[in-house]
């Protein structure tokens, strides 16, 4: 991204956040965004906190000097919260066409001005860089995820079968439900 964009960005980057943030939020029931809005601290709120966190944290790697591990770090936090709440990635990764349409409302008009349809387009296809990262990440929080719900399930399913008798376990030290009635019989 040419720095003259960058420039723009950053002398709007407080009107840019707060739009960002509103078009985010929007997402959550209405009272969730009553308390996101009310409380960022990190230890009263961490999904607000994550949230304001990751939010910054992206909008300052298009205003200030870029940096794809930066970017990871940020889109981490928000997109595990997305992996957990969102169904579907089209709902977890509209946060990031979100960001593509405030830049368009805000400073759309004067980067066509000053740099052209090439200066826009610039801006438009690193958000789409970053989408495409985004949707790799997210992809991988859920599979953790689906693999934590198996190995959870997993382990309530042994439970149920040792303590239904089905399932010998040698850490244990006990004899399995055959080897006692074997006993018996002898």
């Amino acid at each position: 991204m040419s720095m003259r964009a960058k420039e723009l960005l950053k002398e709007k980057k407080s009107e840019i956040f707060k739009l960002w943030r509103d078009k985010v939020y929007s997402l959550f029931p209405e009272e969730t965004v009553r308390f996101l809005k009310k409380e960022t601290e990190r230890f009263e709120n961490p999904l607000g906190y994550r949230l304001e966190e990751g939010l910054k944290g992206l909008l300052s790697q298009f205003t200030e000097e870029f940096s794809w591990e930066k970017v990871d770090y940020y889109l981490e936090r928000i997109l595990k919260i997305q992996a957990v709440q969102s169904s579907r990635p089209s709902e977890a990764l509209s946060f990031l066409y979100y960001l593509k349409s405030v830049f368009r409302e805000v400073v759309g008009e004067r980067i066509l001005e000053e740099y052209g349809p090439e200066g826009l387009l610039e801006v438009e296809d690193h958000i789409d860089a970053v989408i495409l990262r985004a949707f790799n990440q997210y992809m991988a929080a859920r599979e953790k995820l689906n693999e934590l719900k198996f190995q959870e399930w997993k382990s309530r399913l042994f439970l149920l079968l040792k303590r239904a008798g089905y399932i010998y376990d040698e850490r244990e030290g006990s004899l399995p439900r055959e080897a006692h009635h074997n006993e018996k019989t002898l």
